[in-house]
């Protein structure tokens, strides 16, 4: 990326006691500029979504700020104070609130046009990203990058299967997840987390929320992504089928971080450094640019 394009800055995001620290990239040049939130997936994420020696959200941010859009990303909760949640978390305490947080912090900052903010999440936050856009109103749209369209417990013996795990393993997991599937989940854990988050996160209805949302929507899939497939693009697809603004690109050779490669793609990949697709840094640089609150 082309550092003398655009500058960083520190900045602070949530409330007491959860603060978090987070970077804000801004172009060079005169403004305001359309701004958006990056948010990550699950699991304790610094703000640079690093897996392994990859920073997809560095490159996403800067990459968007090279093109003429300031980006703000923050540490997760989970990752500053992850100590603290040993007993448990909600899905607004993990991602909601320190992501409409996020996005009020952007929308005061004087390098940004108030009226042209926007969300983007990965993963459990493209999923949650539509809800974000709802509680942070008014923004200017969302982006919904590989949304995950299938509850967690159909979805990941999907990826164990896939991964070539047992099927007696399986088994045992889909048989610890019956409560969840039943709806009757009162207690207990689930891969070893309390049953009220997964319940928590089941009761999110992302692709009713982009439905209610009335902004220009961008839903992005990698075509060699295993952990979010095209069985749960299909849900999007036929669930925003009959709603206007909505774009839905795949992108040919990207996996889950949207980094290309080639064969069939796994854990070991994300080990292997690389960087986020050119082809999706543009298509996202070109959705911002274009659309209006």
């Amino acid at each position: 990326m082309n550092g003398a394009a655009f500058r960083s800055e520190e900045v602070v995001v949530g409330q007491e006691p959860f603060l978090l620290q987070g970077t804000l990239t801004v172009p060079v040049g005169t403004g305001p500029f359309p701004g958006v939130v990056l948010v990550q997936g699950s699991g304790p994420h610094d703000r640079d979504e690093r897996i392994g020696p990859n920073t997809p959200f560095k490159d996403v941010a800067e990459g968007l700020s090279t093109c003429g859009i300031a980006v703000l990303r923050y540490d997760k909760r989970t990752f500053r104070y992850k100590d603290r949640f040993a007993g448990g978390i909600s899905i607004d305490e993990e991602v909601v609130l320190d992501a409409v947080s996020a996005m009020g912090v952007l929308k005061t900052n004087r390098a940004v046009d108030a009226t042209r903010v926007f969300v983007a999440g990965h993963s459990l936050g493209a999923l949650l990203a539509p809800e974000i856009a709802h509680r942070s109103a008014p923004v200017a749209g969302a982006v919904l990058l590989a949304p995950p369209g299938r509850p967690m417990w159909q979805l990941i013996p999907a990826q164990l299967r896939y991964l070539g795990v047992p099927a007696e393993q399986i088994a045992l997991i889909e048989k610890e997840a019956e409560p969840l599937k039943s709806g009757t989940a009162s207690s207990g854990t689930f891969l070893g987390v309390p049953m009220a988050y997964w319940k928590d996160l089941d009761s999110r209805d992302g692709v009713g929320m982009a439905r209610k949302l009335q902004r220009p929507i961008l839903i992005m899939q990698g075509e060699r992504d295993y952990q979010v497939t095209e069985e749960d693009l299909a849900t999007w697809r036929r669930g925003l089928a009959q709603v206007d603004g909505v774009d839905v690109v795949t992108v040919p050779g990207s996996n889950h971080l949207f980094i290309h490669g080639e064969g069939k793609s796994g854990p070991a990949e994300y080990s292997v450094p690389g960087h986020v697709d050119a082809r999706v840094i543009e298509k996202l640089c070109s959705f911002f640019l274009s659309a209006r609150e």
